[in-house]
């Protein structure tokens, strides 16, 4: 593991980009419902634990399709086949599309899980993160009742709050009682400028999500939720899940494997 340098962002951007060019044509195609959920699910831990094991030794580490940003388009690659797979099946079937590449994802999922098993020596450690995670969701929610902020009671913006929280109380566990280290410049700024106290990430990672997904209701209901400002909304929260529920699972992850 190694700390990213700005060059490395200008290629993540880079291939973000080309992520979301592919998502905007597949979405002209499929809709952007429960059922491609689904069908995409499995993926996200899929690209997760071939990151893990990567951090363990099992998988190259100076591979392209095994690290981060890499790793996202291994994932994304596995899941367009078994779609495009599940597409052919109902077309001769019936059955619907979504159940080919969920069931392929889940397992290749349990596979890598099992591969990963060996190198658990302390699991219980992972829930400290999650339990810490779904305490602030929960605060979270309680006070968006109480002050009626009806955004952020919605299950979807819920699960994004969680996602980003586990990648923040992780992270904070991980520094402070285990000795990690940020990888990303931007986040290693502000826990230094804390005094090395990754804490901050928690109510850093509160503002500006809660701020993106306010803006992003505010302008999903300007543009009338319909037609193409429907795709680019699901399409955004989609995203904003995936940025922190992939790091946030990881975090939660390392501390309690044998590295």
């Amino acid at each position: 593991m190694g700390v990213y340098q700005p060059q490395d962002y200008v290629i993540y951007i880079g291939i973000l980009l080309v992520i979301l060019l592919v998502l905007w044509t597949v979405f002209q195609r499929l809709k952007l419902d429960k059922d491609f959920v689904k069908a995409i699910a499995p993926y996200m831990f899929v690209g997760i634990f071939i990151r893990v094991l990567a951090d363990v030794g099992y998988f190259p580490f100076d591979q392209l399709w095994s690290v981060t940003p890499g790793v996202y388009i291994t994932a994304i690659l596995l899941a367009s086949f078994f779609i495009v797979v599940g597409l052919i099946v109902k077309k001769y079937s019936g059955i619907s599309y979504w159940i080919v590449p969920f069931i392929a994802g889940i397992l290749i999922s349990v596979y890598l899980l099992i591969l990963l098993a060996g190198y658990f020596t302390h699991p219980e450690i992972m829930m400290y993160p999650i339990g810490l995670a779904l305490s602030i969701t929960t605060l979270v929610y309680a006070l968006s009742v109480i002050f009626k902020l009806k955004f952020l009671t919605r299950p979807d913006n819920l699960a994004i709050i969680f996602a980003h929280q586990l990648d923040a109380a992780s992270t904070f566990i991980a520094i402070n009682q285990y000795h990690f280290y940020e990888e990303h410049i931007l986040p290693g700024f502000f826990i230094s400028l804390f005094g090395n106290n990754a804490f901050i990430m928690i109510p850093i990672k509160l503002l500006i999500v809660g701020l993106a997904l306010y803006y992003l209701e505010e302008w999903y209901s300007q543009e009338g939720g319909t037609g193409r400002s429907k795709t680019l909304y699901a399409m955004a929260k989609l995203l904003i899940f995936i940025i922190g529920v992939g790091p946030g699972t990881r975090n939660t992850m390392l501390p309690a494997l044998k590295l």
